[in-house]
């Protein structure tokens, strides 16, 4: 564990989903910091890319834990999720991968 890792301590239950977001505000409000971001809170970036995307703390913290989504929910196609080509987006009630350009974009 990374001694700032802001998903292990939001899964350890050290801290709520609210002052997670809170921790993060903070460290992006300080314009004297030189470390990026991302780095500070102990994420890699994967998860912070996705938190970019939209998905919350939790999410990220729980395909840490768990896994990552490896299908796009649009085609049903691989993701790599480690290479990137994917965008993190609300879809059935929860956030999803999806390819950046989906083989079935646009078709019916």
């Amino acid at each position: 564990m990374k001694e700032n890792d802001l998903l292990d301590k939001l899964t350890h239950g050290k801290i709520t989903s609210d002052e997670a977001n809170d921790i993060c505000g903070d460290v992006l409000s300080d314009t004297s910091q030189t470390t990026p971001a991302h780095e500070i809170l102990g994420l890699s970036q994967k998860e912070w890319t996705a938190y970019a995307h939209g998905a919350d703390f939790k999410d990220v913290a729980d395909w840490r834990q768990h896994g990552w989504p490896d299908r796009c929910f649009v085609c049903g196609g691989k993701i790599d999720s480690d290479n990137f080509g994917w965008l993190a987006r609300e879809f059935g009630g929860k956030i999803q991968l999806k390819h950046i350009v989906c083989p079935k974009a646009g078709k019916t």
